[in-house]
């Protein structure tokens, strides 16, 4: 398959740990990366980029890449409208070989390539660890986050309960509201 070869490429790249392919309805096409990781880390990471994804878009400019960085490594995160890339490193590693080769990796996933790569996956690797039962279950088909309990304080008997303030959306920049 052409894609082996392209993700070989990811990985000749000196400082490159591993790579890792998922596409967006849960499934795991791709996985590549060091045995320190288990493959318990991948039953819930796509709701996990999912959630980065969301909430950066909806709180700065929405884009496609981030790199986040860690004491000794750097993981960027590819996403395109099938499947998001997730690229690990050590912080050696040079960042702008590794944006060339997955774009060239990024432009080879096409729908038909991911059907390929979705049919060679097996049955257990695509079911995740917390499918919900039920008749329409599908791998993170359950809530992102559990709902939050909030203790409520009782109001007072005299006094009514004010109005509710109507939700105001709070734009955030290097922790101060603006």
């Amino acid at each position: 398959m052409v894609l082996n070869k392209v993700f070989d490429n990811v990985l000749d790249i000196p400082g490159v740990d591993g790579v890792c392919l998922f596409g967006l309805s849960g499934q795991v096409f791709l996985n590549r990366m060091p045995a320190f990781l288990s493959p318990d880390v991948f039953s819930d990471a796509l709701r996990r980029i999912a959630a980065l994804y969301e909430t950066m878009d909806e709180n700065f400019l929405p884009c496609d890449d981030y790199l986040l960085r860690v004491a000794e490594k750097w993981i960027l995160f590819r996403r395109t409208d099938q499947a998001v890339l997730l690229v690990l490193a050590a912080e050696t590693a040079n960042f702008a070989s590794t944006r060339m080769v997955t774009n060239m990796a990024l432009k080879h996933l096409t729908p038909a390539a991911l059907a390929e790569m979705a049919s060679d996956v097996p049955a257990p690797a695509v079911a995740a660890a917390r499918v919900p039962t039920g008749a329409t279950a599908t791998p993170f088909s359950a809530a992102p986050f559990p709902p939050a309990v909030i203790a409520a304080e009782p109001a007072p008997a005299a006094a009514p309960a004010p109005a509710p303030e109507p939700h105001k959306i709070v734009r955030m920049f290097r922790g101060r509201p603006y």
